[in-house]
Protein backbone atom coordinates (compact mmCIF):
# COMPACT_ATOMS: atom_id res chain seq x y z
CA UNK A 1 0.00 0.00 0.00
CA UNK A 2 1.18 3.26 -0.86
CA UNK A 3 2.72 5.48 2.18
CA UNK A 4 0.63 8.15 1.74
CA UNK A 5 -2.42 6.06 2.08
CA UNK A 6 -1.10 4.40 4.97
CA UNK A 7 -0.92 7.80 6.41
CA UNK A 8 -4.50 8.68 6.16
CA UNK A 9 -6.02 5.51 7.44
CA UNK A 10 -3.77 5.98 10.39
CA UNK A 11 -5.24 9.67 10.87
CA UNK A 12 -8.60 8.44 10.09
CA UNK A 13 -8.24 6.05 13.09
CA UNK A 14 -7.05 9.07 15.29
CA UNK A 15 -10.55 11.10 14.53
CA UNK A 16 -13.69 10.41 16.62
CA UNK A 17 -16.85 8.64 14.74
CA UNK A 18 -19.37 10.90 12.82
CA UNK A 19 -21.95 11.39 15.53
CA UNK A 20 -20.40 10.59 18.30
CA UNK A 21 -18.31 14.06 19.43
CA UNK A 22 -17.24 14.93 23.15
CA UNK A 23 -19.56 16.49 25.34
CA UNK A 24 -19.91 20.48 25.30
CA UNK A 25 -18.08 22.38 27.62
CA UNK A 26 -19.67 24.32 30.66
CA UNK A 27 -19.73 27.81 29.83
CA UNK A 28 -21.06 31.18 31.71
CA UNK A 29 -23.98 31.52 29.28
CA UNK A 30 -25.21 28.01 30.83
CA UNK A 31 -25.77 29.37 34.22
CA UNK A 32 -28.94 31.21 35.32
CA UNK A 33 -29.32 33.28 38.55
CA UNK A 34 -32.87 34.47 37.81
CA UNK A 35 -34.84 31.31 38.01
CA UNK A 36 -36.97 30.40 40.40
CA UNK A 37 -34.32 29.80 42.55
CA UNK A 38 -31.86 32.55 41.72
CA UNK A 39 -29.69 35.34 43.68
CA UNK A 40 -29.87 39.19 41.87
CA UNK A 41 -27.19 40.73 40.80
CA UNK A 42 -24.79 37.98 40.83
CA UNK A 43 -21.83 37.92 38.39
CA UNK A 44 -20.40 34.48 36.83
CA UNK A 45 -16.81 34.85 35.02
CA UNK A 46 -14.99 31.49 33.88
CA UNK A 47 -11.33 30.83 35.24
CA UNK A 48 -10.58 27.47 33.56
CA UNK A 49 -12.31 24.62 32.24
CA UNK A 50 -14.93 23.48 35.08
CA UNK A 51 -13.99 26.29 36.97
CA UNK A 52 -15.89 29.24 37.85
CA UNK A 53 -16.06 32.33 39.85
CA UNK A 54 -19.37 34.14 41.70
CA UNK A 55 -19.52 36.86 42.88
CA UNK A 56 -22.26 37.96 45.07
CA UNK A 57 -24.56 40.98 45.26
CA UNK A 58 -26.40 41.78 48.03
CA UNK A 59 -29.88 42.19 49.98
CA UNK A 60 -32.02 45.71 49.16
CA UNK A 61 -31.13 47.93 51.20
CA UNK A 62 -27.97 46.00 53.20
CA UNK A 63 -24.84 46.37 51.13
CA UNK A 64 -22.92 43.84 54.12
CA UNK A 65 -26.14 41.08 53.36
CA UNK A 66 -24.89 38.60 50.70
CA UNK A 67 -27.83 37.24 48.88
CA UNK A 68 -27.95 33.31 48.73
CA UNK A 69 -25.66 31.61 46.35
CA UNK A 70 -28.32 29.57 43.83
CA UNK A 71 -28.91 28.95 40.45
CA UNK A 72 -29.46 26.96 37.66
CA UNK A 73 -27.56 25.53 35.52
CA UNK A 74 -29.75 24.49 32.32
CA UNK A 75 -27.65 22.72 30.20
CA UNK A 76 -24.14 20.56 29.30
CA UNK A 77 -23.24 20.62 33.30
CA UNK A 78 -22.75 16.05 32.22
CA UNK A 79 -19.26 15.06 32.87
CA UNK A 80 -18.10 18.64 34.66
CA UNK A 81 -16.65 18.24 37.85
CA UNK A 82 -17.63 21.77 38.56
CA UNK A 83 -15.36 24.06 40.58
CA UNK A 84 -16.91 26.80 42.28
CA UNK A 85 -15.54 29.89 44.11
CA UNK A 86 -17.79 32.33 45.62
CA UNK A 87 -16.41 35.51 46.92
CA UNK A 88 -18.50 38.80 48.51
CA UNK A 89 -16.79 42.02 48.06
CA UNK A 90 -17.74 43.62 51.37
CA UNK A 91 -14.95 44.52 54.23
CA UNK A 92 -16.90 43.14 56.98
CA UNK A 93 -20.32 41.06 55.45
CA UNK A 94 -22.60 41.26 58.19
CA UNK A 95 -24.22 37.07 57.69
CA UNK A 96 -21.44 34.96 56.33
CA UNK A 97 -23.13 33.57 52.68
CA UNK A 98 -21.29 30.14 53.76
CA UNK A 99 -22.71 29.49 56.92
CA UNK A 100 -24.38 26.90 56.41
CA UNK A 101 -24.87 23.51 53.74
CA UNK A 102 -25.97 23.76 50.34
CA UNK A 103 -27.70 21.12 47.87
CA UNK A 104 -27.58 20.35 44.24
CA UNK A 105 -29.82 18.56 42.65
CA UNK A 106 -31.06 17.24 38.96
CA UNK A 107 -34.60 17.52 39.41
CA UNK A 108 -35.73 19.66 42.27
CA UNK A 109 -37.20 16.79 44.13
CA UNK A 110 -33.89 14.60 44.83
CA UNK A 111 -31.20 16.81 47.13
CA UNK A 112 -27.58 16.32 47.61
CA UNK A 113 -26.16 18.27 50.16
CA UNK A 114 -22.63 19.53 49.80
CA UNK A 115 -20.26 21.61 51.96
CA UNK A 116 -17.59 24.16 51.49
CA UNK A 117 -14.05 23.27 51.16
CA UNK A 118 -13.23 25.38 54.57
CA UNK A 119 -14.56 28.07 57.29
CA UNK A 120 -14.10 31.40 55.96
CA UNK A 121 -15.15 35.24 56.99
CA UNK A 122 -17.84 35.08 54.56
CA UNK A 123 -16.04 37.08 51.94
CA UNK A 124 -14.61 33.85 49.74
CA UNK A 125 -14.85 30.14 49.94
CA UNK A 126 -15.16 27.22 47.07
CA UNK A 127 -17.16 24.52 46.19
CA UNK A 128 -16.08 21.38 44.74
CA UNK A 129 -18.94 18.70 42.85
CA UNK A 130 -18.79 15.26 41.54
CA UNK A 131 -18.78 14.86 37.88
CA UNK A 132 -22.56 15.49 36.79
CA UNK A 133 -24.74 12.70 35.48
CA UNK A 134 -27.08 14.79 33.99
CA UNK A 135 -26.60 18.31 31.93
CA UNK A 136 -29.27 20.28 34.17
CA UNK A 137 -28.73 21.04 37.85
CA UNK A 138 -30.15 23.24 40.46
CA UNK A 139 -28.17 24.66 43.40
CA UNK A 140 -28.88 26.34 46.41
CA UNK A 141 -29.31 27.18 50.07
CA UNK A 142 -29.93 24.55 52.92
CA UNK A 143 -32.28 22.13 50.79
CA UNK A 144 -33.77 24.92 48.78
CA UNK A 145 -37.62 25.33 48.25
CA UNK A 146 -38.64 27.72 45.51
CA UNK A 147 -41.89 29.87 45.52
CA UNK A 148 -43.14 27.51 42.62
CA UNK A 149 -42.05 24.37 44.83
CA UNK A 150 -44.43 25.74 47.41
CA UNK A 151 -47.24 27.06 45.51
CA UNK A 152 -47.20 23.25 44.11
CA UNK A 153 -47.53 21.60 47.26
CA UNK A 154 -50.07 24.21 48.88
CA UNK A 155 -52.47 23.52 46.00
CA UNK A 156 -52.23 19.35 46.43
CA UNK A 157 -52.88 19.69 50.10
CA UNK A 158 -55.52 21.97 49.38
CA UNK A 159 -57.77 18.99 47.93
CA UNK A 160 -57.67 17.28 51.31
CA UNK A 161 -61.30 17.67 52.48
CA UNK A 162 -59.59 18.53 56.10
CA UNK A 163 -58.18 21.24 54.66
CA UNK A 164 -57.92 25.04 52.88
CA UNK A 165 -56.21 27.65 51.33
CA UNK A 166 -56.75 31.07 52.76
CA UNK A 167 -55.34 34.26 50.32
CA UNK A 168 -54.55 37.34 52.35
CA UNK A 169 -52.95 39.19 50.12
CA UNK A 170 -50.36 39.71 47.20
CA UNK A 171 -46.38 40.30 47.76
CA UNK A 172 -44.94 43.53 46.47
CA UNK A 173 -43.88 41.19 43.61
CA UNK A 174 -47.43 40.22 42.94
CA UNK A 175 -47.07 36.52 44.16
CA UNK A 176 -49.60 34.91 46.44
CA UNK A 177 -49.82 34.73 50.32
CA UNK A 178 -50.51 31.71 51.15
CA UNK A 179 -51.75 30.24 54.63
CA UNK A 180 -53.42 26.81 55.20
CA UNK A 181 -55.72 25.57 57.49
CA UNK A 182 -56.16 21.99 58.59
CA UNK A 183 -59.10 21.07 60.44
CA UNK A 184 -61.92 18.49 60.53
CA UNK A 185 -65.04 20.40 59.00
CA UNK A 186 -67.46 17.55 60.73
CA UNK A 187 -65.39 17.10 63.94
CA UNK A 188 -67.74 16.80 66.96
CA UNK A 189 -66.03 19.61 68.36
CA UNK A 190 -67.00 22.99 67.97
CA UNK A 191 -64.56 25.50 66.11
CA UNK A 192 -64.41 27.49 69.43
CA UNK A 193 -63.59 24.58 71.62
CA UNK A 194 -60.62 23.31 69.57
CA UNK A 195 -56.76 23.80 69.94
CA UNK A 196 -56.04 26.76 67.01
CA UNK A 197 -51.83 26.13 66.53
CA UNK A 198 -50.35 28.65 64.25
CA UNK A 199 -47.05 28.08 62.39
CA UNK A 200 -45.18 30.72 59.93
CA UNK A 201 -41.66 31.59 58.64
CA UNK A 202 -40.51 34.68 58.50
CA UNK A 203 -36.77 34.43 56.99
CA UNK A 204 -37.35 33.34 53.93
CA UNK A 205 -33.89 31.94 53.33
CA UNK A 206 -34.20 29.71 56.04
CA UNK A 207 -35.28 26.43 53.64
CA UNK A 208 -34.67 24.13 56.43
CA UNK A 209 -37.56 25.32 58.68
CA UNK A 210 -39.86 25.39 55.61
CA UNK A 211 -39.39 21.54 55.34
CA UNK A 212 -39.81 20.82 58.94
CA UNK A 213 -43.50 22.44 58.45
CA UNK A 214 -44.05 19.85 55.47
CA UNK A 215 -43.19 17.05 57.70
CA UNK A 216 -45.86 18.40 60.13
CA UNK A 217 -48.20 19.07 57.11
CA UNK A 218 -48.13 15.56 55.75
CA UNK A 219 -48.19 14.23 59.44
CA UNK A 220 -51.77 16.01 60.47
CA UNK A 221 -53.13 15.26 56.74
CA UNK A 222 -52.40 11.54 56.95
CA UNK A 223 -54.50 8.78 58.94
CA UNK A 224 -52.08 9.24 62.11
CA UNK A 225 -53.30 12.75 61.95
CA UNK A 226 -56.83 12.60 62.10
CA UNK A 227 -57.58 12.78 65.84
CA UNK A 228 -55.86 15.77 65.56
CA UNK A 229 -57.61 17.37 63.05
CA UNK A 230 -60.83 16.82 64.93
CA UNK A 231 -59.52 18.56 67.92
CA UNK A 232 -57.35 21.13 66.77
CA UNK A 233 -56.95 24.16 63.82
CA UNK A 234 -53.53 23.97 62.37
CA UNK A 235 -52.33 27.49 60.16
CA UNK A 236 -49.10 27.12 57.73
CA UNK A 237 -47.44 29.74 56.08
CA UNK A 238 -44.21 28.58 54.68
CA UNK A 239 -43.24 31.84 52.89
CA UNK A 240 -43.81 35.24 54.48
CA UNK A 241 -41.83 36.48 52.05
CA UNK A 242 -42.32 34.14 48.88
CA UNK A 243 -40.29 37.15 46.18
CA UNK A 244 -37.12 36.10 48.11
CA UNK A 245 -36.33 32.86 47.11
CA UNK A 246 -35.67 33.75 43.03
CA UNK A 247 -33.52 36.47 44.33
CA UNK A 248 -31.96 34.90 46.66
CA UNK A 249 -32.46 37.14 49.44
CA UNK A 250 -31.92 35.32 53.24
CA UNK A 251 -34.06 37.78 55.55
CA UNK A 252 -35.52 40.32 54.19
CA UNK A 253 -38.43 41.42 51.41
CA UNK A 254 -38.03 43.85 48.79
CA UNK A 255 -38.54 46.70 50.91
CA UNK A 256 -35.32 45.42 52.44
CA UNK A 257 -36.50 44.73 55.92
CA UNK A 258 -35.73 41.53 58.36
CA UNK A 259 -39.04 39.83 57.92
CA UNK A 260 -38.53 38.98 61.46
CA UNK A 261 -38.07 42.12 62.76
CA UNK A 262 -41.22 43.66 61.78
CA UNK A 263 -44.09 42.41 63.91
CA UNK A 264 -46.09 45.43 65.74
CA UNK A 265 -47.26 44.94 69.33
CA UNK A 266 -49.73 48.07 68.86
CA UNK A 267 -51.26 46.43 65.82
CA UNK A 268 -50.67 45.63 62.18
CA UNK A 269 -50.00 48.91 60.47
CA UNK A 270 -48.80 49.26 56.79
CA UNK A 271 -46.88 52.56 56.93
CA UNK A 272 -44.44 51.08 59.67
CA UNK A 273 -44.03 47.49 58.81
CA UNK A 274 -42.76 45.37 56.00
CA UNK A 275 -45.63 45.10 53.38
CA UNK A 276 -45.93 41.37 53.55
CA UNK A 277 -45.58 41.27 57.60
CA UNK A 278 -48.11 43.63 57.97
CA UNK A 279 -50.23 41.78 56.00
CA UNK A 280 -49.65 38.47 57.95
CA UNK A 281 -49.96 40.42 61.25
CA UNK A 282 -52.93 41.32 59.82
CA UNK A 283 -54.80 38.03 58.87
CA UNK A 284 -53.50 36.96 62.30
CA UNK A 285 -55.59 39.57 64.12
CA UNK A 286 -58.37 38.48 61.93
CA UNK A 287 -57.79 34.89 63.44
CA UNK A 288 -57.32 36.43 67.56
CA UNK A 289 -60.83 37.88 66.48
CA UNK A 290 -62.80 35.08 65.67
CA UNK A 291 -64.56 31.80 67.26
CA UNK A 292 -61.30 30.11 67.40
CA UNK A 293 -58.29 32.29 68.05
CA UNK A 294 -54.87 30.91 68.21
CA UNK A 295 -53.46 29.08 71.14
CA UNK A 296 -49.75 29.13 70.21
CA UNK A 297 -47.87 30.50 67.90
CA UNK A 298 -44.86 29.10 66.49
CA UNK A 299 -42.17 31.33 64.75
CA UNK A 300 -39.52 28.58 62.07
CA UNK A 301 -36.10 29.30 61.83
CA UNK A 302 -33.22 27.99 60.77
CA UNK A 303 -30.06 28.11 62.51
CA UNK A 304 -26.41 25.91 63.41
CA UNK A 305 -27.21 22.28 65.26
CA UNK A 306 -30.35 20.51 65.76
CA UNK A 307 -33.65 21.60 65.72
CA UNK A 308 -33.98 24.03 68.99
CA UNK A 309 -37.47 24.73 70.01
CA UNK A 310 -37.76 27.99 72.67
CA UNK A 311 -41.13 28.24 74.39
CA UNK A 312 -42.94 31.46 75.98
CA UNK A 313 -45.75 29.68 78.02
CA UNK A 314 -48.95 31.01 77.71
CA UNK A 315 -52.16 30.66 80.16
CA UNK A 316 -53.01 27.11 78.92
CA UNK A 317 -49.68 26.05 79.86
CA UNK A 318 -49.86 24.27 83.45
CA UNK A 319 -53.61 25.27 83.84
CA UNK A 320 -55.27 23.78 81.52
CA UNK A 321 -52.58 21.18 80.48
CA UNK A 322 -49.64 19.78 81.71
CA UNK A 323 -46.59 21.32 83.20
CA UNK A 324 -43.94 22.84 80.74
CA UNK A 325 -41.56 19.77 81.60
CA UNK A 326 -43.93 17.51 80.30
CA UNK A 327 -44.57 18.95 77.00
CA UNK A 328 -40.60 18.54 76.86
CA UNK A 329 -40.34 14.82 78.13
CA UNK A 330 -43.26 14.09 75.07
CA UNK A 331 -41.38 15.78 72.34
CA UNK A 332 -38.04 14.02 73.87
CA UNK A 333 -40.38 10.50 73.73
CA UNK A 334 -41.39 11.73 70.04
CA UNK A 335 -38.09 12.14 68.65
CA UNK A 336 -36.20 8.94 68.79
CA UNK A 337 -33.59 10.19 65.79
CA UNK A 338 -32.67 12.85 68.28
CA UNK A 339 -33.16 15.92 65.26
CA UNK A 340 -34.61 17.69 67.96
CA UNK A 341 -32.85 19.35 71.15
CA UNK A 342 -34.78 19.63 74.42
CA UNK A 343 -37.50 21.66 74.88
CA UNK A 344 -35.71 25.40 76.10
CA UNK A 345 -37.94 28.04 78.28
CA UNK A 346 -37.72 31.44 78.06
CA UNK A 347 -39.84 35.31 79.40
CA UNK A 348 -39.82 36.78 76.62
CA UNK A 349 -37.96 37.24 73.01
CA UNK A 350 -38.70 41.29 72.17
CA UNK A 351 -41.67 42.82 70.98
CA UNK A 352 -40.40 42.93 67.33
CA UNK A 353 -39.92 39.83 66.38
CA UNK A 354 -42.71 37.10 65.31
CA UNK A 355 -41.69 34.95 67.98
CA UNK A 356 -42.19 37.52 70.64
CA UNK A 357 -44.72 40.27 69.43
CA UNK A 358 -47.48 38.18 68.99
CA UNK A 359 -47.00 36.62 72.75
CA UNK A 360 -46.64 40.12 73.85
CA UNK A 361 -49.90 41.14 72.35
CA UNK A 362 -52.37 38.51 72.38
CA UNK A 363 -51.09 36.87 75.90
CA UNK A 364 -50.32 33.78 73.87
CA UNK A 365 -47.90 30.66 74.21
CA UNK A 366 -45.18 31.66 71.47
CA UNK A 367 -42.54 29.25 70.29
CA UNK A 368 -39.05 30.05 68.91
CA UNK A 369 -38.25 27.18 66.92
CA UNK A 370 -34.70 27.50 65.63
CA UNK A 371 -31.92 24.80 64.54
CA UNK A 372 -31.83 22.68 61.94
CA UNK A 373 -28.67 23.96 60.00
CA UNK A 374 -26.96 20.13 61.13
CA UNK A 375 -29.66 18.52 59.20
CA UNK A 376 -28.44 18.03 55.82
CA UNK A 377 -31.28 16.29 54.24
CA UNK A 378 -35.23 17.29 53.22
CA UNK A 379 -35.76 13.66 54.61
CA UNK A 380 -34.36 14.40 58.32
CA UNK A 381 -36.35 17.48 58.57
CA UNK A 382 -39.40 16.33 57.23
CA UNK A 383 -38.79 13.79 59.77
CA UNK A 384 -38.02 16.27 62.69
CA UNK A 385 -41.54 18.23 61.36
CA UNK A 386 -43.39 14.88 62.08
CA UNK A 387 -41.35 14.54 65.86
CA UNK A 388 -42.76 18.39 66.74
CA UNK A 389 -46.78 17.89 65.51
CA UNK A 390 -46.83 14.38 67.01
CA UNK A 391 -45.62 16.12 70.41
CA UNK A 392 -47.87 18.71 69.96
CA UNK A 393 -51.14 16.71 69.35
CA UNK A 394 -50.25 14.74 72.54
CA UNK A 395 -49.47 17.55 74.73
CA UNK A 396 -52.40 19.72 73.64
CA UNK A 397 -54.31 16.95 74.50
CA UNK A 398 -58.64 16.82 74.43
CA UNK A 399 -60.05 20.01 73.83
CA UNK A 400 -60.39 24.14 75.02
CA UNK A 401 -62.10 23.56 78.34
Amino acid sequence: MHRAAVCLILLASLLPLSGSGSAAELNIEDFRFDGPLGSEGARIEKLDASHFRVTLSHAPTHPDWANNCQFEIVRHAKGSPLRLDVKFDHPKPQFAFDEYFHSWSYDGRQWQPIQWERRSNGKENRLLFPPFEQDRVLFGLQVPMSYEDAAEMLDAWAEHPHAALHDFGRSLEGRKLLRLEITDPESPHPREKRWVHYFANQHPGEHNSQWRMVGMIQWLLSDRGADCRRRSICHFILMMSPDAPSKGWYRVNRQGVDMNRSYRVEGADPQSQAHEAYLAQKDLEGLMASSAPVTDIWSMHTWGGMVDPILTPGPEIGALLGPKEQFREILSKQDPNRLIKPLQFSEDRGATTWSGGPGRQFKITAVLCEGAGAIFTKEQNVESGECLIRAIAEYYSGTRR
